[in-house]
């Protein structure tokens, strides 16, 4: 009969575990800064609405590039994906992996 502790006590003294709990840990940082750099855009996105009534193209594509990139650590963060984000791997495809369709 197989004893249920040995697992567990395998998987705590796992260095591998521990390593994917720190990256966590910082990603879930980076993730804080990205959201923030998100909200930073929108407002900068909205006065520019009000100055030119259009919005910046260049940060829309950035914006649009780091809503993927938050995606791609959420994925990570949830255990939903074992690939490590940026910049431990590249930086996530121009097309989410989900169902979105960008406004022009």
């Amino acid at each position: 009969m197989r004893d249920v502790n040995s697992d567990s006590k395998k998987n705590w003294q796992s260095a591998n575990t521990w390593m994917r709990g720190l990256f966590m840990l910082l990603f879930g940082f980076v993730a804080g800064f990205a959201r923030f750099l998100i909200t930073i855009i929108a407002v900068f996105q909205f006065v520019c609405l009000l100055v030119t009534g259009k919005p910046n193209t260049a940060l829309k594509r950035f914006g649009f590039s780091l809503n993927n990139y938050i995606y791609q650590i959420n994925q990570f963060l949830t255990l939903n994906s074992d690939k490590y984000p940026f910049p431990l791997s590249s930086w996530p495809e121009e097309k989410p992996h989900y169902r979105y369709s960008p406004r022009s």
